[in-house]
């Protein structure tokens, strides 16, 4: 007769367990980076989409305006009914999904306007407390806006208004649109993966290379921007720096 031990189904060791393990942890490690990879890089593509459909926009709005860009977005001259986007947090402007560019695209919500990969709004939050009125600018993408030269003249990309005038910025007045950047993805946090030069955050719906203003580069050392001809791409971050890459006459 068998006995009880004799037929008593086989248990692992605690050395096969340790062994089971050891092997989870192997695969894990080797599946964690590119589960890690994967994501972002489905991240930035859901940015780049972003970029696309804003650049659609843009040029649907450019096109029903005769050929002219919207207001620039700044901080500092005040809301207006033409600003390309409306990013202030105050309830009493418009809220984002109103935005003169989205307002003929389907299905628009905030995340339009923001990378998937800018998660941290400390920073901004911080250095918009002392303006109450305007507040952060909680958005990933700003449009290029140089200020007006000594002579008054309004070297784009966006139309001006200040002091009561109104400078018109064309489209026709792009040289190479198709190598000029209109939407810039701006660095938006302290974190060396995001800010390559350590410099400002992004504060308003302007981009100003001349003013010291870089790209992202949160995408492996790249950023989104969209072209003055509506296509979007990745670019190296050092891209932004050269301003033959965003002023339009040049």
């Amino acid at each position: 007769m068998k006995t009880t031990a004799s037929i008593r189904p086989g248990a692992f060791t605690l050395i096969e367990l340790l062994v089971v393990i050891a092997i989870i942890g192997i695969l894990a490690g080797l599946l964690l980076p590119a589960l890690s990879a994967a994501k972002a890089k489905a991240a930035q593509t859901a940015c780049l989409n972003n970029q696309k459909q804003l650049g659609i926009g843009m040029m649907m709005y450019v096109d029903d305006d005769s050929g002219a860009f919207p207001v620039w977005a700044s901080q500092h001259a005040g809301f207006n009914a033409s600003d390309w986007i409306y990013w202030r947090t105050n309830s009493a402007y418009p809220q984002v999904e109103q935005s003169p560019i989205v307002r003929t695209l389907a299905g628009t919500s905030s995340k339009l306007f923001r990378c998937p990969l800018d998660s941290d709004d400390s920073q901004r939050v911080q250095e918009a407390a002392s303006d109450p009125d305007n507040g952060p600018y909680l958005y990933s993408y700003s449009l290029t806006s140089y200020n007006l030269d000594n002579n008054g003249i309004n070297p784009g990309m966006t139309t001006i208004f200040t002091d009561g005038e109104i400078y018109i910025f064309k489209q026709s007045a792009i040289r190479n649109p198709a190598a000029k950047i209109m939407l810039a993805e701006e660095v938006a946090s302290a974190s060396s993966r995001d800010n390559p030069t350590g410099t400002k955050v992004i504060n308003d719906g302007r981009w100003v290379p001349i003013d010291g203003d870089p790209l992202t580069a949160r995408h492996n050392g790249r950023a989104d921007v969209t072209f003055a001809d509506g296509h979007a791409q990745a670019v190296n971050w050092e891209f932004g720096s050269d301003i033959t890459n965003s002023q339009p006459s040049l």
